[in-house]
Formats: C-alpha cells, sequence, structure tokens
C-alpha cells in the first residue's frame, strides 16, 4: 500500500470520526435545549426524577426503549420529551437510589382518572377500570391490568341473588382481552361487549403503524415476545388467541347503560341485557374524538380516524394536529401517494416520537408533503378548508388526529369519582 493511499485511508478515517463526534454535539445541543424549553404535558405517564435522591448514574437513559426522553446532560439525566415516554416503567425499576417516579398531568395541565383503591375497584363496589382510561398507557400494561382487575373483581364476594353472568367486560381492546382470558382461566361465566370488533381502538390506527409492546403475558398461553410490532399483526395475533382459547366476544355491542341494583349490575347493551355482579371498563381514554369545533367540522368528509391510507391515493388530504397520530397518518398518505398538507397550530413537533419527528421532517423536505404550522383551521367547506390568515387549502377529505376526550361525563354519570392530577403519582407509596 502506498504512502498516498495510506494517507488517504488516515483522512477518511478522520473525517468520519469527526462527522460522529459533529452529530453527537448537535444532538446533545438540542436536547440540552429541549430540556431548557420543556415540552407538553403528555395525557400518560412520565418521570420524574427526585435530584436530591439521583446519584447521576445514568441507568435510567441507558434502559428507556424509547431514546431521548431521559438523556445525560452535563452528568446529570434530564427529562427532555415527556410525550415520547410510554410508560414501560424500566428507568424506575432501575434507579438504585429510587429517585424516580412516574407522574400524571402538571401543574399547567391535569389529567383526570378514576378514583380507585389498589384492586382496580372505583368508587362504586363491584365496578373496576383497567387500561389506558386509569392513565396508563402501552399495551401490555393494559392488557396485565385487565388481567388483574378480573382477578380482584372474581376474587371478591358477590351479594345475594341470581345473575346472568359472574362478570361483564367493556371493551375488547387489549384491557378487555386480559380480563376475558383471566375470567376463562378461572372459568368463571362471563360476557364480553365491543362496541366495534375484536381489538378496539388499534383496529382504527392506520395500515402497517408499528405498535411497540413488551411480552404479553397470557392466562393460559404463557408470554408472547413482541417488539416492534405492526398493527396487523397484532390484531392477528388476537385473533389467534380468541380462537385458541375460545373465547366470545360480542362485537356490535355498545353499552347503553350501566344501572345499579341492589347486588350488582344490569347492563344494556345494543345486543341484549345481562345483569352481574361485577364490570371491568376497559373503555380506554379515547371516549369521542376531540371535533375540530369550526363550522363545517360534521361534513361527510371530514374524518377522524384512518384505516387504509391506500384507498387515499391521488387525493387531496389535510391532516390537522401535531402529535404522533397526525404525524403518522400524513406519513402514510404520502407513502400511498397523496397529495397531503399537515396543519399544527404549534411551531414544532416537538411532542412527538423523534422517529416521528426526523421521518416528517424529511418527507417535508423532499416535497412528500407540505406542513403548516402556527396554522389554525377556521372554516371546512366541501372542497377546502380556511385557515385564520385567510389562506385556503383544497381537500377532498379532512382527517382530523387531535386526540379524544376521556369520556368524563359517562363515568360520573355511573357514580365512580374522579381525581384530577397535577404532576402526581398515579399511585402513592404506602
Amino acid at each position: 500500500m502506498t504512502p498516498i493511499i495510506q494517507l488517504g485511508i488516515g483522512l477518511a478515517i478522520a473525517l468520519f470520526g469527526l462527522g460522529i463526534v459533529f452529530d453527537r454535539r448537535l444532538k446533545m445541543k438540542r436536547l440540552a435545549m429541549l430540556a431548557t424549553t420543556g415540552a407538553e404535558t403528555p395525557p400518560s405517564l412520565y418521570p420524574r426524577i427526585n435530584a436530591a435522591a439521583c446519584i447521576c448514574s445514568g441507568n435510567c437513559v441507558a434502559v428507556c426503549p424509547e431514546k431521548e426522553v431521559l438523556v445525560m446532560i452535563s452528568g446529570r439525566p434530564k427529562l427532555v420529551q415527556p410525550a415520547a415516554c410510554v410508560g414501560h416503567a424500566d428507568c424506575l425499576r432501575s434507579c438504585p437510589t429510587h429517585a424516580i417516579e412516574l407522574v400524571l398531568g402538571s401543574p399547567e395541565r391535569g389529567v383526570e382518572v378514576p378514583t380507585t383503591d389498589g384492586r382496580f375497584q372505583t368508587t362504586v363496589p363491584g365496578l373496576y377500570v383497567a387500561g389506558e382510561v386509569t392513565g396508563i398507557g402501552l399495551i401490555h400494561n393494559a392488557l396485565g391490568q385487565g388481567r388483574q382487575a378480573a382477578k380482584f373483581s372474581l376474587d371478591s364476594k358477590p351479594g345475594p341473588g341470581t345473575f346472568d353472568t359472574d362478570i361483564v367486560i367493556v371493551g375488547a381492546g387489549p384491557a378487555g382481552l386480559g380480563a376475558a382470558l383471566e375470567a376463562r382461566h378461572r372459568r368463571a361465566r362471563y360476557r364480553l361487549f365491543e362496541k366495534s370488533t375484536l381489538g378496539g381502538a388499534i383496529r382504527s390506527y392506520p395500515r402497517q403503524k408499528i405498535v411497540m409492546t413488551a411480552p404479553l403475558d397470557l392466562p393460559g398461553f404463557g408470554k408472547r415476545k413482541l417488539h416492534r410490532t405492526s398493527k396487523e399483526a397484532l390484531v392477528e395475533m388476537f385473533e389467534q388467541v380468541v380462537r385458541d382459547a375460545e373465547l366470545e366476544v360480542i362485537e356490535h355491542a355498545p353499552v347503553l347503560a350501566i344501572r345499579r341494583l341492589a347486588t350488582g349490575f344490569e347492563v344494556e347493551t345494543g345486543r341484549g341485557t345481562v345483569t352481574t355482579p361485577r364490570v371491568v371498563l376497559a373503555i380506554g381514554r379515547r371516549g369521542a374524538p376531540r371535533k375540530l369545533g369550526v363550522p363545517g367540522d360534521d361534513l361527510a368528509h371530514v374524518a377522524y380516524d384512518l384505516a387504509d391510507p391506500e384507498q387515499h391515493a391521488q387525493e387531496s388530504i389535510v391532516v390537522v394536529g401535531g402529535g404522533d397520530s397526525a404525524v403518522e397518518a400524513a406519513l402514510a398518505l404520502a407513502k400511498a401517494h397523496a397529495k397531503v398538507t399537515l396543519v399544527h397550530r404549534g411551531s414544532d413537533f416537538g411532542r412527538t416520537k423523534p422517529e416521528n419527528r426526523r421521518a416528517i421532517e424529511a418527507a417535508r423536505a423532499k416535497g412528500d408533503l407540505t406542513v403548516e404550522l402556527r396554522a389554525q383551521i377556521t372554516r371546512v367547506t366541501p372542497l377546502h378548508v380556511e385557515l385564520r390568515d385567510s389562506k385556503t387549502i383544497i381537500a377532498s377529505r379532512v382527517i382530523c388526529a387531535l386526540g379524544a376526550e376521556l369520556p368524563t361525563a359517562w363515568l360520573r354519570g355511573l357514580g365512580i369519582e374522579l381525581r384530577e392530577l397535577r404532576g402526581e403519582p398515579l399511585v402513592r407509596a404506602s
């Protein structure tokens, strides 16, 4: 090898190393800025660090599966993107000094959750909650909570009387599926009602959406190892489990009313009425989708979910929102060759996952889609949407990804007390 070739190789290696250092410094500068400016409080759990107890081991940063939620800045772990937390709680378990707790809400933004005891029972005896409605996200958490809620409820002794079934489970998402599997495992009589189809809200995710989940522990089936799994693969696994367990899922059966009896409940659904001493609500936090709240938001071409982006190829579509759901919908539609404009009233996509933020910026730079920041829709017509600055955007379809409201009125109507958390642990240590 000639000296010139050796010199060239050496220079290439040096430049490569400098590039890595430069990229790392840019990343740390960006993350340090996020730590300074703060980020929007998510509606689910996120970590809070007790600086006085922290010994700066860095374990919490190393184990976080999402990355860039907690980062080391100037030798100390800092929370930079709470909205990217998905509630694995690996950071909490890894901390040698118990300096981390998982909290909900903030002083500026409260989050309401049902008041429960340590066994998932609400303030209405015999009425239990599980899954996302409790404030804890993540599929494997919801499934585990469903199992526990069913276990605790079935362990309780029912009052006197004759009932059609031992337990009613409302919602056939992960939490409802976990509850039904537990009931079947215990040979209890159960009814599992779902207002749509098995999988619940997961069914409304865009095609091929990646669902990150830890291993699922299924009663009677053991653990199923999953990591970065598509929506379709997860639903297929649920369907297989239902077949193998011979579970009965009563689909297209919205719960119309839950009436308290002397020693139990009467549950009225679109597919009939049953009596039971116990009810597990596994309904999630989605409730009703948050509407645009402008003239025209009830037009036929305004939708609040996106099941199959491929159906909208070549259409002119406006996606509204600034969270992960909005970004993922916009990217999926652009990939399907729709003409997409993403409208967000914020100045950036700081509350999305890092990978989604990078993807939307790359798609924007390539011209795959258009992004309108600091923009607010004032009116929707059959042909376009109008923005506050008088700008109009042609749209044959409008996809609103604005989140959903917790069905607080319905929960309170059942007699369940709610509590508002403002940066407090969901469950305090005793």
